[in-house]
Protein backbone atom coordinates (compact mmCIF):
# COMPACT_ATOMS: atom_id res chain seq x y z
CA UNK A 1 0.00 0.00 0.00
CA UNK A 2 1.36 3.43 -0.94
CA UNK A 3 1.85 6.11 1.79
CA UNK A 4 -0.88 8.26 0.23
CA UNK A 5 -3.44 5.44 0.21
CA UNK A 6 -2.54 4.48 3.78
CA UNK A 7 -2.91 8.07 4.98
CA UNK A 8 -6.26 8.45 3.23
CA UNK A 9 -7.48 5.16 4.69
CA UNK A 10 -6.44 6.38 8.17
CA UNK A 11 -8.51 9.58 7.89
CA UNK A 12 -11.55 7.65 6.59
CA UNK A 13 -11.33 5.24 9.54
CA UNK A 14 -11.14 8.17 11.99
CA UNK A 15 -14.29 9.78 10.50
CA UNK A 16 -16.14 6.45 10.54
CA UNK A 17 -15.17 5.90 14.19
CA UNK A 18 -16.53 9.32 15.22
CA UNK A 19 -19.85 8.82 13.37
CA UNK A 20 -20.29 5.30 14.77
CA UNK A 21 -19.47 6.53 18.29
CA UNK A 22 -22.22 9.21 18.11
CA UNK A 23 -24.74 6.66 16.73
CA UNK A 24 -23.86 4.16 19.48
CA UNK A 25 -24.38 6.80 22.19
CA UNK A 26 -27.85 7.68 20.80
CA UNK A 27 -28.78 3.98 20.77
CA UNK A 28 -27.50 3.62 24.34
CA UNK A 29 -29.80 6.49 25.39
CA UNK A 30 -32.77 4.60 23.89
CA UNK A 31 -31.90 1.46 25.87
CA UNK A 32 -31.68 3.40 29.12
CA UNK A 33 -35.16 4.87 28.44
CA UNK A 34 -36.51 1.32 28.04
CA UNK A 35 -34.92 0.38 31.37
CA UNK A 36 -36.84 3.20 33.14
CA UNK A 37 -33.54 4.54 34.54
CA UNK A 38 -33.72 8.29 33.99
CA UNK A 39 -30.73 9.03 36.21
CA UNK A 40 -28.42 6.66 34.30
CA UNK A 41 -29.64 8.12 31.00
CA UNK A 42 -28.83 11.66 32.06
CA UNK A 43 -25.36 10.52 33.13
CA UNK A 44 -24.91 8.85 29.74
CA UNK A 45 -25.94 12.06 27.99
CA UNK A 46 -23.39 13.97 30.08
CA UNK A 47 -20.72 11.43 29.03
CA UNK A 48 -21.84 11.87 25.42
CA UNK A 49 -21.34 15.64 25.64
CA UNK A 50 -17.88 15.01 27.12
CA UNK A 51 -17.11 12.62 24.24
CA UNK A 52 -18.21 15.28 21.77
CA UNK A 53 -15.90 17.80 23.46
CA UNK A 54 -13.09 15.24 23.24
CA UNK A 55 -13.89 14.70 19.56
CA UNK A 56 -13.70 18.45 18.94
CA UNK A 57 -10.31 18.51 20.67
CA UNK A 58 -9.18 15.59 18.49
CA UNK A 59 -10.32 17.48 15.39
CA UNK A 60 -8.34 20.54 16.52
CA UNK A 61 -5.24 18.35 17.03
CA UNK A 62 -5.78 16.83 13.57
CA UNK A 63 -5.99 20.31 12.04
CA UNK A 64 -2.71 21.23 13.73
CA UNK A 65 -1.12 18.05 12.33
CA UNK A 66 -2.45 18.90 8.87
CA UNK A 67 -1.02 22.44 9.16
CA UNK A 68 2.38 20.99 10.10
CA UNK A 69 2.16 18.53 7.20
CA UNK A 70 1.37 21.44 4.82
CA UNK A 71 4.44 23.33 6.09
CA UNK A 72 6.57 20.20 5.54
CA UNK A 73 5.08 19.82 2.06
CA UNK A 74 5.87 23.47 1.21
CA UNK A 75 9.45 22.95 2.39
CA UNK A 76 9.71 19.76 0.33
CA UNK A 77 8.38 21.56 -2.75
CA UNK A 78 10.95 24.33 -2.29
CA UNK A 79 13.69 21.70 -2.01
CA UNK A 80 12.42 19.98 -5.16
CA UNK A 81 12.42 23.34 -7.02
CA UNK A 82 16.05 23.91 -6.03
CA UNK A 83 16.88 20.33 -7.06
CA UNK A 84 15.26 20.80 -10.47
CA UNK A 85 17.28 24.04 -11.00
CA UNK A 86 20.52 22.29 -10.02
CA UNK A 87 19.78 19.30 -12.30
CA UNK A 88 18.72 21.37 -15.35
CA UNK A 89 22.25 21.12 -16.87
CA UNK A 90 22.49 17.37 -16.43
CA UNK A 91 23.54 15.20 -19.43
CA UNK A 92 20.92 13.23 -21.34
CA UNK A 93 22.24 9.96 -19.87
CA UNK A 94 20.76 11.05 -16.49
CA UNK A 95 17.23 11.38 -17.92
CA UNK A 96 16.03 8.27 -16.07
CA UNK A 97 17.11 9.82 -12.76
CA UNK A 98 15.24 13.03 -13.65
CA UNK A 99 12.13 10.94 -14.30
CA UNK A 100 12.49 9.41 -10.84
CA UNK A 101 12.66 12.88 -9.27
CA UNK A 102 9.59 14.01 -11.25
CA UNK A 103 7.66 10.94 -10.06
CA UNK A 104 8.60 11.79 -6.47
CA UNK A 105 7.35 15.35 -6.98
CA UNK A 106 4.09 14.02 -8.43
CA UNK A 107 3.63 11.77 -5.37
CA UNK A 108 4.22 14.74 -3.06
CA UNK A 109 1.66 16.79 -5.02
CA UNK A 110 -0.79 13.90 -4.67
CA UNK A 111 -0.14 13.93 -0.90
CA UNK A 112 -0.89 17.64 -0.91
CA UNK A 113 -4.20 17.04 -2.72
CA UNK A 114 -5.07 14.29 -0.26
CA UNK A 115 -4.34 16.59 2.67
CA UNK A 116 -6.59 19.25 1.12
CA UNK A 117 -9.38 16.69 0.66
CA UNK A 118 -8.95 15.53 4.26
CA UNK A 119 -9.20 19.15 5.46
CA UNK A 120 -12.50 19.52 3.60
CA UNK A 121 -13.81 16.29 5.14
CA UNK A 122 -12.86 17.49 8.62
CA UNK A 123 -14.63 20.82 8.00
CA UNK A 124 -17.75 18.90 6.95
CA UNK A 125 -17.57 16.77 10.10
CA UNK A 126 -17.23 19.88 12.26
CA UNK A 127 -20.29 21.36 10.55
CA UNK A 128 -22.28 18.19 11.38
CA UNK A 129 -21.48 18.35 15.13
CA UNK A 130 -24.28 20.90 15.93
CA UNK A 131 -26.77 18.56 14.26
CA UNK A 132 -25.58 15.70 16.49
CA UNK A 133 -26.01 17.92 19.57
CA UNK A 134 -29.53 18.81 18.40
CA UNK A 135 -30.25 15.11 17.99
CA UNK A 136 -29.16 14.52 21.61
CA UNK A 137 -31.57 17.24 22.81
CA UNK A 138 -34.40 15.52 20.90
CA UNK A 139 -33.39 12.25 22.56
CA UNK A 140 -33.71 13.92 25.98
CA UNK A 141 -37.24 15.15 25.13
CA UNK A 142 -38.21 11.69 23.82
CA UNK A 143 -36.89 10.21 27.08
CA UNK A 144 -39.11 12.48 29.17
CA UNK A 145 -42.17 11.75 27.00
CA UNK A 146 -41.61 7.99 27.14
CA UNK A 147 -41.18 8.12 30.91
CA UNK A 148 -44.49 10.00 31.29
CA UNK A 149 -46.25 7.55 28.99
CA UNK A 150 -44.92 4.59 30.97
CA UNK A 151 -46.17 6.16 34.24
CA UNK A 152 -49.65 6.59 32.73
CA UNK A 153 -49.61 2.96 31.57
CA UNK A 154 -48.64 1.75 35.04
CA UNK A 155 -51.46 3.80 36.62
CA UNK A 156 -53.97 2.39 34.10
CA UNK A 157 -52.84 -1.15 34.85
CA UNK A 158 -53.20 -0.58 38.63
CA UNK A 159 -56.71 0.83 38.20
CA UNK A 160 -57.73 -2.09 35.98
CA UNK A 161 -56.48 -4.61 38.52
CA UNK A 162 -58.42 -2.82 41.33
CA UNK A 163 -61.61 -2.74 39.24
CA UNK A 164 -61.24 -6.45 38.42
CA UNK A 165 -60.89 -7.28 42.12
CA UNK A 166 -64.05 -5.29 42.89
CA UNK A 167 -65.93 -7.05 40.11
CA UNK A 168 -64.90 -10.48 41.41
CA UNK A 169 -66.13 -9.50 44.88
CA UNK A 170 -69.46 -8.36 43.42
CA UNK A 171 -69.76 -11.62 41.50
CA UNK A 172 -69.16 -13.63 44.67
CA UNK A 173 -71.86 -11.65 46.52
CA UNK A 174 -74.29 -12.16 43.64
CA UNK A 175 -73.71 -15.91 43.63
CA UNK A 176 -74.37 -15.99 47.41
CA UNK A 177 -77.58 -14.08 46.86
CA UNK A 178 -78.62 -16.50 44.12
CA UNK A 179 -78.08 -19.45 46.44
CA UNK A 180 -80.25 -17.82 49.10
CA UNK A 181 -82.93 -17.14 46.51
CA UNK A 182 -82.96 -20.78 45.43
CA UNK A 183 -83.32 -21.89 49.04
CA UNK A 184 -86.18 -19.47 49.45
CA UNK A 185 -87.75 -20.83 46.24
CA UNK A 186 -87.61 -24.41 47.61
CA UNK A 187 -89.11 -23.31 50.93
CA UNK A 188 -91.78 -21.06 49.41
CA UNK A 189 -93.32 -23.01 46.59
CA UNK A 190 -96.61 -21.30 47.29
CA UNK A 191 -95.02 -17.97 46.30
CA UNK A 192 -93.58 -19.39 43.08
CA UNK A 193 -95.01 -16.75 40.78
CA UNK A 194 -93.60 -13.83 42.69
CA UNK A 195 -90.29 -15.62 43.25
CA UNK A 196 -90.00 -16.40 39.50
CA UNK A 197 -90.45 -12.73 38.71
CA UNK A 198 -87.75 -11.79 41.24
CA UNK A 199 -85.51 -14.58 39.91
CA UNK A 200 -85.85 -13.34 36.31
CA UNK A 201 -84.79 -9.87 37.38
CA UNK A 202 -81.87 -11.29 39.34
CA UNK A 203 -80.73 -13.42 36.36
CA UNK A 204 -80.79 -10.38 34.08
CA UNK A 205 -78.67 -8.49 36.60
CA UNK A 206 -76.29 -11.45 36.80
CA UNK A 207 -75.97 -11.58 33.00
CA UNK A 208 -75.10 -7.86 32.92
CA UNK A 209 -72.54 -8.37 35.65
CA UNK A 210 -70.98 -11.30 33.79
CA UNK A 211 -70.77 -9.26 30.57
CA UNK A 212 -69.08 -6.44 32.47
CA UNK A 213 -66.66 -8.92 34.00
CA UNK A 214 -65.86 -10.38 30.56
CA UNK A 215 -65.14 -6.89 29.21
CA UNK A 216 -62.87 -6.14 32.17
CA UNK A 217 -60.99 -9.41 31.62
CA UNK A 218 -60.52 -8.59 27.92
CA UNK A 219 -59.20 -5.13 28.85
CA UNK A 220 -56.82 -6.69 31.36
CA UNK A 221 -55.61 -9.18 28.70
CA UNK A 222 -54.95 -6.30 26.26
CA UNK A 223 -53.00 -4.48 28.96
CA UNK A 224 -50.90 -7.59 29.60
CA UNK A 225 -50.23 -7.97 25.84
CA UNK A 226 -49.09 -4.34 25.69
CA UNK A 227 -46.74 -4.95 28.61
CA UNK A 228 -45.37 -8.08 26.88
CA UNK A 229 -44.73 -6.04 23.71
CA UNK A 230 -42.88 -3.44 25.77
CA UNK A 231 -40.70 -6.17 27.29
CA UNK A 232 -39.96 -7.59 23.81
CA UNK A 233 -39.03 -4.11 22.59
CA UNK A 234 -36.72 -3.70 25.58
CA UNK A 235 -35.02 -7.03 24.77
CA UNK A 236 -34.54 -5.99 21.13
CA UNK A 237 -33.07 -2.65 22.26
CA UNK A 238 -30.63 -4.51 24.55
CA UNK A 239 -29.53 -6.68 21.62
CA UNK A 240 -29.06 -3.60 19.42
CA UNK A 241 -26.94 -1.93 22.08
CA UNK A 242 -24.80 -5.05 22.45
CA UNK A 243 -24.24 -5.09 18.69
CA UNK A 244 -23.39 -1.39 18.70
CA UNK A 245 -20.89 -1.91 21.54
CA UNK A 246 -19.22 -4.71 19.57
CA UNK A 247 -19.03 -2.48 16.48
CA UNK A 248 -17.57 0.33 18.57
CA UNK A 249 -14.90 -2.03 19.94
CA UNK A 250 -14.07 -3.15 16.38
CA UNK A 251 -13.87 0.50 15.29
CA UNK A 252 -11.48 1.26 18.13
CA UNK A 253 -9.27 -1.63 16.98
CA UNK A 254 -9.40 -0.31 13.40
CA UNK A 255 -8.50 3.16 14.64
CA UNK A 256 -5.49 1.73 16.48
CA UNK A 257 -4.42 -0.06 13.30
CA UNK A 258 -4.89 3.14 11.30
CA UNK A 259 -2.71 5.03 13.77
CA UNK A 260 0.02 2.42 13.34
CA UNK A 261 -0.25 2.73 9.55
CA UNK A 262 0.02 6.52 9.87
CA UNK A 263 3.27 6.15 11.82
CA UNK A 264 4.54 3.78 9.13
CA UNK A 265 3.63 6.36 6.47
CA UNK A 266 5.62 9.02 8.30
CA UNK A 267 8.61 6.66 8.41
CA UNK A 268 8.22 5.98 4.68
CA UNK A 269 8.21 9.71 3.92
CA UNK A 270 11.39 10.14 5.97
CA UNK A 271 13.00 7.26 4.06
CA UNK A 272 11.95 8.89 0.76
CA UNK A 273 13.63 12.14 1.76
CA UNK A 274 16.79 10.22 2.66
CA UNK A 275 16.64 8.38 -0.68
CA UNK A 276 16.28 11.73 -2.50
CA UNK A 277 19.40 13.03 -0.73
CA UNK A 278 21.31 9.86 -1.69
CA UNK A 279 20.16 10.24 -5.32
CA UNK A 280 21.45 13.80 -5.43
CA UNK A 281 24.81 12.67 -4.09
CA UNK A 282 24.90 9.83 -6.65
CA UNK A 283 24.17 12.31 -9.45
CA UNK A 284 27.02 14.53 -8.30
CA UNK A 285 29.38 11.53 -8.28
CA UNK A 286 28.16 10.47 -11.72
CA UNK A 287 28.79 13.94 -13.15
CA UNK A 288 32.32 13.90 -11.70
CA UNK A 289 32.98 10.45 -13.21
CA UNK A 290 31.66 11.52 -16.61
CA UNK A 291 33.75 14.68 -16.54
CA UNK A 292 36.87 12.65 -15.72
CA UNK A 293 35.97 10.10 -18.41
CA UNK A 294 35.71 12.71 -21.16
CA UNK A 295 39.09 14.12 -20.17
CA UNK A 296 41.01 10.80 -20.16
CA UNK A 297 39.48 8.27 -22.58
CA UNK A 298 41.67 5.46 -23.97
CA UNK A 299 40.38 2.68 -26.22
CA UNK A 300 43.01 0.24 -27.49
CA UNK A 301 43.25 -3.20 -29.04
CA UNK A 302 45.28 -5.56 -26.86
CA UNK A 303 48.29 -7.49 -28.16
CA UNK A 304 47.38 -11.21 -27.90
CA UNK A 305 50.92 -12.05 -26.81
CA UNK A 306 50.79 -9.77 -23.79
CA UNK A 307 47.06 -9.72 -22.88
CA UNK A 308 46.53 -10.60 -19.24
CA UNK A 309 49.96 -9.39 -18.05
CA UNK A 310 50.93 -5.95 -19.37
CA UNK A 311 48.66 -5.27 -22.36
CA UNK A 312 50.19 -3.36 -25.19
CA UNK A 313 48.40 -0.89 -27.42
CA UNK A 314 48.14 -1.65 -31.13
CA UNK A 315 49.19 1.12 -33.55
CA UNK A 316 45.58 1.58 -34.77
CA UNK A 317 43.10 1.04 -31.92
CA UNK A 318 39.91 1.67 -33.90
CA UNK A 319 40.34 -0.82 -36.75
CA UNK A 320 42.11 -4.06 -37.64
CA UNK A 321 45.37 -3.80 -39.59
CA UNK A 322 45.13 -7.36 -40.93
CA UNK A 323 42.14 -7.32 -43.28
CA UNK A 324 40.20 -4.81 -45.32
CA UNK A 325 37.47 -3.23 -43.13
CA UNK A 326 35.03 -3.51 -46.02
CA UNK A 327 35.03 -7.29 -45.49
CA UNK A 328 33.51 -6.97 -41.99
CA UNK A 329 29.92 -8.22 -41.55
CA UNK A 330 29.60 -7.07 -37.94
CA UNK A 331 30.66 -3.96 -36.06
CA UNK A 332 31.19 -2.93 -32.45
CA UNK A 333 29.57 0.38 -31.49
CA UNK A 334 30.94 1.83 -28.20
CA UNK A 335 29.18 4.57 -26.18
CA UNK A 336 30.77 6.18 -23.11
CA UNK A 337 28.49 8.53 -21.23
CA UNK A 338 26.63 10.41 -23.96
CA UNK A 339 29.29 10.08 -26.65
CA UNK A 340 29.18 7.29 -29.23
CA UNK A 341 32.43 6.50 -31.06
CA UNK A 342 33.13 5.37 -34.63
CA UNK A 343 32.03 1.76 -35.33
CA UNK A 344 34.82 -0.84 -35.07
CA UNK A 345 34.77 -3.50 -37.82
CA UNK A 346 35.07 -7.03 -36.41
CA UNK A 347 37.61 -8.80 -38.61
CA UNK A 348 39.24 -11.28 -36.21
CA UNK A 349 39.23 -12.76 -32.71
CA UNK A 350 40.76 -10.31 -30.22
CA UNK A 351 40.42 -8.10 -27.15
CA UNK A 352 39.99 -4.37 -26.59
CA UNK A 353 40.70 -2.39 -23.44
CA UNK A 354 38.62 0.72 -22.72
CA UNK A 355 39.99 3.16 -20.09
CA UNK A 356 38.05 6.31 -19.12
CA UNK A 357 38.99 8.04 -15.90
CA UNK A 358 39.38 5.35 -13.23
CA UNK A 359 37.11 2.92 -15.11
CA UNK A 360 38.42 -0.04 -17.15
CA UNK A 361 36.50 -2.49 -19.37
CA UNK A 362 37.94 -5.47 -21.31
CA UNK A 363 35.98 -6.56 -24.42
CA UNK A 364 36.39 -9.84 -26.32
CA UNK A 365 35.33 -9.78 -29.99
CA UNK A 366 35.09 -12.25 -32.87
CA UNK A 367 33.96 -11.68 -36.44
CA UNK A 368 30.31 -12.15 -35.35
CA UNK A 369 30.17 -11.56 -31.57
CA UNK A 370 31.08 -9.29 -28.65
CA UNK A 371 31.45 -10.04 -24.90
CA UNK A 372 32.47 -8.11 -21.76
CA UNK A 373 35.12 -10.31 -20.11
CA UNK A 374 36.38 -7.98 -17.35
CA UNK A 375 35.45 -4.62 -15.80
CA UNK A 376 36.37 -2.44 -12.85
CA UNK A 377 32.71 -2.09 -11.77
CA UNK A 378 31.68 -3.54 -8.39
CA UNK A 379 28.84 -5.92 -9.33
CA UNK A 380 30.15 -7.21 -12.73
CA UNK A 381 26.56 -7.28 -13.99
CA UNK A 382 27.88 -6.40 -17.46
CA UNK A 383 29.98 -9.59 -17.48
CA UNK A 384 26.98 -11.67 -16.39
CA UNK A 385 25.03 -10.43 -19.44
CA UNK A 386 27.02 -12.88 -21.54
CA UNK A 387 27.90 -12.90 -25.21
CA UNK A 388 26.03 -11.16 -28.05
CA UNK A 389 26.16 -12.83 -31.49
CA UNK A 390 24.55 -12.16 -34.84
CA UNK A 391 22.46 -15.30 -34.22
CA UNK A 392 21.10 -14.44 -30.74
CA UNK A 393 20.97 -10.64 -30.67
CA UNK A 394 17.34 -10.55 -31.85
CA UNK A 395 16.14 -13.05 -29.22
CA UNK A 396 18.35 -12.63 -26.13
CA UNK A 397 17.35 -10.50 -23.15
CA UNK A 398 18.96 -7.13 -23.70
CA UNK A 399 19.00 -7.58 -27.48
CA UNK A 400 22.23 -6.49 -29.16
CA UNK A 401 23.43 -4.48 -26.13
CA UNK A 402 25.82 -5.06 -23.20
CA UNK A 403 25.56 -2.30 -20.59
CA UNK A 404 27.97 -1.48 -17.75
CA UNK A 405 25.90 0.98 -15.72
CA UNK A 406 28.51 1.78 -13.08
CA UNK A 407 31.17 2.65 -15.69
CA UNK A 408 28.63 4.35 -18.06
CA UNK A 409 29.69 2.09 -20.94
CA UNK A 410 27.36 0.63 -23.58
CA UNK A 411 28.42 -1.94 -26.21
CA UNK A 412 26.28 -2.74 -29.25
CA UNK A 413 26.71 -5.41 -31.95
CA UNK A 414 25.54 -4.07 -35.34
CA UNK A 415 25.44 -5.27 -38.92
CA UNK A 416 26.53 -3.12 -41.82
CA UNK A 417 22.92 -2.77 -42.99
CA UNK A 418 21.77 -1.56 -39.55
CA UNK A 419 24.45 1.13 -39.40
CA UNK A 420 23.71 2.32 -42.91
CA UNK A 421 19.98 2.41 -42.14
CA UNK A 422 20.78 4.70 -39.18
CA UNK A 423 22.79 7.02 -41.42
CA UNK A 424 26.20 6.08 -40.00
CA UNK A 425 28.86 6.38 -42.69
CA UNK A 426 31.45 3.55 -42.60
CA UNK A 427 35.03 4.26 -43.53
Amino acid sequence: MSPIAARKKTIIWMIAAIVLAVSSIALGAGLIVSHNSLTDTRNQLTDTQSALSSTQSTLADTENSLSAAKDTLASTEATLAETQTALSSRDTTLASTKDTLMITQTKLAAVKDTLSTTQNELDTLKASLPAKEYELENTKEALAATEAELAVTQNTLTAAQTELSDTKTSLSATETELTATKDTLAAATTELSDTKTALTATEAELTTTKDSLTAKEAELTATKDSLTAKEAELTATKDSLTTAENELAATKDSLTTATTELEATKATLAATEAELTTTQETLADAQAILAASNESLSFAKLNPATRGTDPGIAPSPMASAVRDPSEAVAFLLVTVGTKTYEPIPLLEDGYYRLIHGVCVNIIHVTETSIEMTDASCADHDCIAQGIVTLENKDTREGGSYIICQQNFVTLRLCTRAELEAEGIVLQ
